[in-house]
């Protein structure tokens, strides 16, 4: 399939962007949905890259602090980020219906797949977030394969799990176990005695490794984690029969963003068969191929990406 529209875009906009920020101090600013500040620093390595002259700055908290800070700066009719893409979604709804969003169709719009954007434009599906067990390369007799195996007793006191309360996509992964195993899971789980951290970033980045008072003893599993990078002493499974959470990030511009050149530029390129192609997992588009590892999204029947947003 032939990009040069979308090629041509970028180009456009990146001049565009260059021209509105050139000779001054000022910053293309996105704030994002996360709990650790390095999280979006591979995406500021290519976008930097890919567009000289564009001066980036994302700032990554928790959606539920973005999403109380930009609220109340639209209250003050004033506005720091120019682009947010958060885990929130019924923010970006709700600023729809107030009137506050800018709505912008880049030449990606027409290859996002349907229902993960707003149909007029005025937010996108950004990328697709999930949460997947986690489980260290060494140290196991027997790998899991489901949540229950979580409860053998070689991981007892060697899980590291994010709180339930913390997170509301957590919390929506163990409302599915609930569903499905009962409460008698919970009671199993608590008596393994898991260490609780705050946030997603953190327990999944510890799979393998050991912490404090733990001394040689290396946490062995995380129930909603991440897929690690092949250097991480962690390993990851999408569950056979367990529900497992997916859903599309959200992103958009407002009225009141300052850099909209810029802001353009943001949400063509992070929607664009370039950057979505070089994500290594799920995509919003209908036309980017997930990888060898993982089939495509609907032929899970454990996972549904719209259940978590409706």
């Amino acid at each position: 399939m032939d990009y040069q529209n979308e090629h041509d875009e970028l180009q456009k906009l990146h001049k565009l962007a260059a021209k509105e920020l050139g000779k001054t101090s000022k910053k293309l600013i996105v704030w994002v949905g996360g709990d650790a500040p390095n999280q979006q620093d591979e995406l500021v390595r290519k976008f930097t890259k890919r567009f000289p002259g564009v001066p980036i700055q994302v700032k990554v908290d928790l959606s539920k602090y973005h999403n109380i800070r930009v609220h109340q700066e639209l209250l003050d009719g004033r506005l720091t980020p120019d682009v947010v893409m958060l885990q929130t979604m019924n923010d970006f709804e709700n600023w729809r219906d107030l009137g506050v969003l800018e709505s912008f169709m880049p030449q990606s719009f027409p290859n996002l797949t349907h229902g993960y954007s707003d149909p007029g434009g005025a937010f996108l599906g950004a990328y697709i977030a999930s949460f997947v067990p986690q489980y260290a390369k060494t140290g196991l007799t027997k790998n899991p394969a489901t949540y229950s195996d979580f409860l053998s007793p070689e991981f007892k006191g060697r899980l590291v799990l994010t709180p339930p309360h913390d997170d509301d996509a957590v919390l929506f992964v163990y409302d599915h176990i609930l569903q499905r195993h009962g409460e008698d899971f919970l009671r199993q789980l608590a008596a393994q005695k898991p260490k609780f951290l705050r946030g997603t970033a953190a327990p999944a980045a510890l799979v393998g490794h050991s912490l404090g008072q733990l001394g040689r003893q290396k946490f062995l599993g995380n129930i909603t984690g991440y897929f690690p990078t092949p250097a991480q002493p962690s390993v990851a499974f999408v569950p056979t029969s367990d529900f497992f959470i997916t859903w599309a990030q959200r992103a958009a511009m407002f009225k009141l963003t300052q850099h909209k050149a810029a802001a353009r530029l943001f949400l063509a390129y992070i929607t664009s068969h370039e950057y979505q192609s070089s994500l290594g997992t799920w995509s919003t588009r209908q036309d980017v191929a997930p990888p060898s590892n993982l089939r495509p999204l609907d032929e899970y029947p454990n996972t549904n990406l719209l259940e978590f947003i409706e």
